[in-house]
């Protein structure tokens, strides 16, 4: 009999602490028998800045649950022979020390979805409020396979203000919005697809920077305009180790991320 997976309203209320006894028990259960049910709670916990006193035990090999890689077949001579250039150019890109993931560019498409949905919040932001309710984020965050990583930027005066997910031809973005208390505006894109380059990447267009990595399945952009540089690398650098580490920022980063607010310029946007 195949265990059905408990929804995000069970699972918040698991982190919260609400279930009885034999709820809390089967949604442990649940935890430690499939990876993404003890994703989803370890997400709810980042989110909420908490931690468990006895977190859910995730299967000893995770990748018996991850999504097998999707082929395509190859026919024809012409897909025969692209298979062939394609090894060679691999053996180029190694020989020179770099892999085809090395990408020294964004893709174009994420880019400019990141551009005109920052730019049209720019346009419509009314100013600070009181900030955008977890519900609101966990409902985002909850139409997509794998939870996201979304950082808390409150240590560098950032505080979650827009939070949409908008279809694109490649599958659903979500748009988290960072907003500070003297007009910076910085939005983190989380793609459902995995075009990214696979290591960190920074691309500039006059006063608009964005930073593209991607973290198994999703890929995540940083996008701002007229942010202060070495406030805004610190930020991405620290943004993408969250990612990958799936941890929240320890007291070292925060009190960096501070600190360079501290000695930072204002933003034009």
């Amino acid at each position: 009999m195949t265990r059905e997976r408990p929804d995000w309203p069970t699972l918040n209320a698991y982190v919260d602490g609400e279930l009885d006894a034999r709820q809390a028990s089967a949604v442990a259960e649940a935890a430690g028998s499939d990876a993404a049910v003890a994703e989803q709670i370890a997400c709810l916990y980042r989110l909420k800045g908490v931690m468990p006193a006895v977190p859910p035990a995730a299967p000893a090999d995770l990748r018996d649950h991850l999504p097998k890689p999707r082929r395509r077949p190859v026919a024809g001579i012409l897909a025969a022979a692209a298979v062939v250039i394609l090894v060679v150019g691999v053996a180029l890109i190694q020989a020179l020390g770099a892999t085809p993931e090395d990408s020294t560019r964004l893709p174009g498409p994420a880019l400019a979805a990141a551009r005109t949905l920052h730019l049209d919040w720019l346009a419509t932001d009314s100013g600070p409020n009181a900030g955008a309710p977890p519900s609101l984020v966990l409902a985002a965050m909850s139409q997509f396979n794998r939870p996201p990583v979304i950082p808390d930027l409150t240590s560098s005066k950032l505080t979650i203000e827009r939070v949409t997910v908008t279809d694109q031809p490649d599958g659903q973005v979500l748009q988290v919005g960072y907003r500070g208390n003297h007009g910076c505006h910085l939005s983190l894109f989380i793609f459902a697809n995995g075009t990214l380059p696979s290591r960190l990447v920074r691309e500039d267009r006059g006063t608009e920077r964005a930073y593209g990595w991607e973290v198994a399945d999703l890929g995540y952009l940083l996008f701002a305009v007229g942010m202060d540089s070495a406030r805004y690398d610190l930020i991405a650098r620290k943004v993408e180790e969250a990612t990958r580490s799936g941890t929240p920022f320890d007291d070292k980063t925060r009190q960096a991320l501070a600190e360079s607010k501290a000695k930072s310029a204002s933003c034009v946007a």
